[in-house]
């Protein structure tokens, strides 16, 4: 015997076991203030909430809480309804449900009841045909949505560890709901002639997109979490360092140019080096497979050529031009 209802019942169990687990992996935690903990509780209330709605909050449906046809007539369900209540024949129902089996007096409404739902049917006093109650069914089921892809953008938050999940679950959602209201707006309604074993279209679509919210939040949490980007600021201070360096060393190359030119025996030095530097450069550039294979690789060294046959000639002389001015030295034409 249930001590509440059914539903309560289940509800309590399931947010027993699930606050149970919950507390038994917090206390191993060595840190609770984190941010992953947080988002931890935060997956864990959402949990509660969707599964809250999944087993008490299901969406009314008369005909399978009274396990009739589809097609029972609507003074039949009046008498079925006041019995099942144990009040007489000739007693009033509550307004909005005598509103209900009014509408349900049309065949075409009760197509539109499989579509969108008893709520929509019941809810929409001014609604009478299928665009109206789409209209009207739409909003709720996109603030569901909404809802979701706010609770995946928090669980997604920069220091998650997830955030390059963020874009994929909220095409997912998108997706969804295009899905959904595709299948709900276009989707041809059968009903057998008994009125039994009607695909309630709603009520399993509604399973459907709360089952997603459900199992989405979860999946994103346990991915393993992307691994920490690096902290720039050391990598600024060094690349800071040795740019004084290679200043340093420019400046001090400027000045050993200098010296080295007053130097007959270094000017000579010099001069015979470059020299040799200039006749095995001509060596290899006079190569023909040296000059193709430089320009499958993209770094042709023909002078004066254009694209990639001349392209590592031009960015060499580009940098040595850089190089001398900074230096103060004259660029040779």
């Amino acid at each position: 015997m249930p001590l509440v209802s059914a539903s309560v019942d289940a509800f309590s169990v399931a947010a027993a076991a699930i606050l149970f687990s919950t507390m038994l992996f917090m206390r191993r935690q060595s840190d609770l203030f984190t941010l992953r903990n947080a988002l931890t509780l935060l997956v864990v209330f959402h949990t509660l909430s969707v599964v809250y709605t999944l087993i008490v909050l299901w969406p009314p449906n008369i005909f399978q809480r009274l396990k009739i046809p589809l097609t029972t007539p609507s003074e039949t369900i009046r008498a079925v309804l006041l019995q099942s209540a144990g009040l007489p024949p000739d007693a009033p129902l509550p307004k909005p449900l005598d509103a209900l089996l009014t509408r349900l007096s049309s065949f075409d409404m009760r197509t539109l009841y499989v579509r969108f739902g008893q709520t929509v049917i019941q809810d929409c006093e001014y609604c009478t045909t299928f665009d109206e109650y789409l209209i009207f069914a739409a909003p709720r089921m996109a603030l569901g949505y909404v809802k979701e892809a706010a609770v995946v953008g928090v669980l997604t938050i920069r220091g998650s560890g997830h955030e390059r999940w963020r874009t994929y679950a909220v095409a997912l959602l998108v997706s969804a709901f295009f899905v959904e209201g595709y299948w709900v707006a276009t989707t041809p309604i059968g009903i057998p002639r008994d009125g039994r074993n009607v695909f309630m279209w709603h009520d399993n679509l509604w399973m459907l997109r709360h089952l997603l919210f459900l199992v989405l939040p979860i999946l994103i949490h346990v991915l393993p979490p992307s691994p920490p980007k690096p902290n720039p600021v050391p990598l600024v201070a060094l690349a800071r360092t040795q740019l004084q360096q290679t200043q340093q060393q420019l400046v001090n190359a400027r000045f050993v140019h200098a010296a080295a030119q007053r130097q007959p025996d270094l000017r000579a030095a010099s001069s015979e080096w470059w020299e040799r530097q200039r006749v095995e450069g001509e060596w290899a550039r006079a190569d023909e497979h040296v000059r193709h294979a430089a320009e499958r690789l993209g770094k042709g060294i023909q002078e004066g050529a254009e694209g990639p046959a001349g392209k590592l000639s031009h960015r060499t002389k580009e940098a040595l031009r850089q190089m001398m001015e900074s230096l103060g030295l004259t660029v040779p034409r």
